[in-house]
């Protein structure tokens, strides 16, 4: 009996070792695949994640602040649309809650030997070799005054014609002192000009926009940004987007608060293709409301449609719009898109009394198609924001939004791009529809040659699917193959080692069915090339 007892009490004492949760086994995959891109030396996170000594001195915060969602920062609910968005970055509520019970049981280490590898972070371009890099002439001093400090930089493209790219990438030289990064483009040489009322400092000062005097924002054409975490959008295939001949690049640049002294040279990357290739250029519809009005001490609504009148009417809402005391005409009296939009991107843009934004779009027949929601607006975490996927918007519907702000001034606020104004403020990138536009990917996905005489294929079928999938390959004099799976998020999920590969084609089934609904990448493996492509578990 005795023996039974003592069977028994080693039985438990080994199952409660089993399901403790640790730093190694569980706790180190969340914190490396979330946090460490930005929680590392060199980067913006103040403070490193790159060890378990590192984590545990700062566990009880981590639990905090991923409890309350503050981080990672990722302002959208990613609940809200049936469809993710590029980049994401947040974690899931099983992930919330091992960190809890994991600091909750005093953040054990665990084996050393199940601590999860460290990601490989991109140090260079996260695209390739660009065609042009403009960097900026000289080191920007950054004053080391606990303040935000926003300012433009002004960079001359010198193109004699016009150009076509496929990507815009910003490149931070100081990332400690980066927060986020917008790029566009000028036509008018506005911002040289104000650039050059200051030239003994580089760039000027601008909180809200780009601060173009005289230049309508209606006229802004917005080329991408960067925030930490995020890729930049590589328009693949057909799509391109232009910049003008004799057009300069602006970047808006944020330094985040910071008590000491620092220099920044940051640069900006373009990748080019030919106008022969570009057969849909992307094109931006500026949506904005001139006429915002935001009485002191209230919380106010505002209910908007994005208008298609092309002319200044669009940048006002419903109501008559007056002009040297005449009324001009009608705001919001053109919402039905003129034609069916396969959506790009958006960037929803308020200053600091912003509270939330929910964007969607009301087809003709009343259905309502989710395109972006951020139920808690932070003006230090914005960005453009893409669906992985291209989002069909029908012919007729009215893409609407709700924006709200929280006025606790005793001032009335109105719209302008001071620090003291207001802004309603969404650029929208689109191409015209194209059947079958749904399944065009909307990232990084290109298959990496390590050995340029090396020829194969990679097909996966069905695409998508609920249970599985064929691997179909065509790998040359290969022995030995790796086959692995990620999450979009990067997180190896399968990993699959498959020996002596004849030549030419093989077919692999995958059972797919224990995964998540969501995106996931294939990705084939030899000692001379890698091979990868996505599919969507339905």
């Amino acid at each position: 009996m005795r023996l039974l007892v003592f069977l028994f009490f080693i039985f438990c004492i080994g199952s409660s070792q089993n399901n403790d949760i640790t730093f190694t086994k569980d706790i180190s995959p969340i914190i490396y695949n979330n946090c460490t891109e930005c929680h590392r030396s060199g980067e913006n996170g103040p403070m490193s994640f790159t060890s378990y000594s590192e984590v545990a001195a700062m566990a009880e915060m981590i639990k905090e602040v991923t409890q309350t969602g503050y981080m990672p920062p990722w302002p959208p609910n990613q609940n809200y649309t049936p469809h993710s968005l590029l980049d994401e970055r947040f974690l899931t509520d099983e992930e919330k809650e091992l960190i809890a019970q994991w600091v909750d049981q005093g953040y054990p280490q665990g084996d050393i030997s199940l601590e999860a590898e460290m990601p490989i972070f991109p140090e260079g371009s996260a695209i390739g070799e660009p065609d042009y890099v403009f960097e900026m002439s000289e080191e920007y001093f950054i004053e080391g005054n606990n303040q935000d400090d926003y300012r433009v930089f002004v960079f001359p493209t010198g193109f004699t014609e016009d150009t076509y790219i496929k990507a815009i990438e910003f490149r931070p030289d100081n990332r400690e002192a980066v927060h986020h990064a917008l790029m566009m483009v000028d036509v008018t040489g506005t911002g040289a000009e104000q650039d050059a009322e200051s030239p003994d400092v580089l760039g000027y000062e601008a909180f809200g926009g780009f601060n173009l005097e005289g230049v309508s924002p209606n006229d802004y054409v917005f080329l991408g940004g960067y925030a930490p975490g995020m890729n930049p959008v590589v328009w693949n295939g057909e799509l391109g987007m232009k910049i003008p001949a004799g057009a300069d690049l602006l970047c808006q640049i944020h330094y985040a608060p910071s008590s000491i002294d620092e220099w920044d040279k940051s640069s900006i990357n373009i990748f080019t293709k030919p106008a022969s290739e570009v057969e849909r250029e992307v094109q931006m519809k500026m949506w904005l409301r001139l006429d915002i009005n935001i009485p002191a001490n209230t919380e106010t609504e505002v209910e908007a449609c994005l208008n298609f009148s092309n002319s200044f009417l669009d940048m006002f809402g419903p109501g008559p719009v007056q002009q040297f005391g005449q009324t001009i005409g009608y705001g919001e009296q053109s919402c039905e898109l003129p034609e069916a939009w396969s959506l790009l991107g958006i960037l929803p843009h308020s200053h600091l009394m912003g509270k939330s934004w929910e964007i969607f779009a009301e087809t003709p027949s009343g259905e309502i198609l989710p395109i972006i929601n951020i139920p808690n607006w932070d003006f230090d975490w914005q960005g453009f924001y893409y669906p992985e996927y291209m989002q069909h918007i029908p012919e007729g519907s009215a893409i609407k939004a709700i924006a709200k702000y929280d006025n606790t001034n005793n001032f009335n606020m109105g719209w302008g791009e001071l620090t003291t104004d207001e802004m309603f403020f969404c650029p929208i990138y689109y191409v015209p529809y194209e059947e079958g536009d749904e399944d065009i990917y909307l990232g990084i996905e290109e298959t990496i040659a390590l050995s340029e005489h090396t020829s194969s294929n990679l097909e996966l079928f069905p695409n998508p699917s609920s249970s599985k999938i064929e691997i179909m390959h065509n790998v040359k004099d290969a022995e030995t193959i790796n086959i692995r799976i990620y999450d979009i998020k990067g997180r190896l999920l399968k990993d699959m080692l498959e020996e002596n590969f004849q030549s030419g084609a093989n077919n692999i089934n995958l059972d797919i069915s224990d995964l998540a609904q969501g995106t996931y990448v294939v990705k084939i493996q030899t000692e001379d090339i890698v091979l990868s492509k996505s599919f969507i578990k339905q």
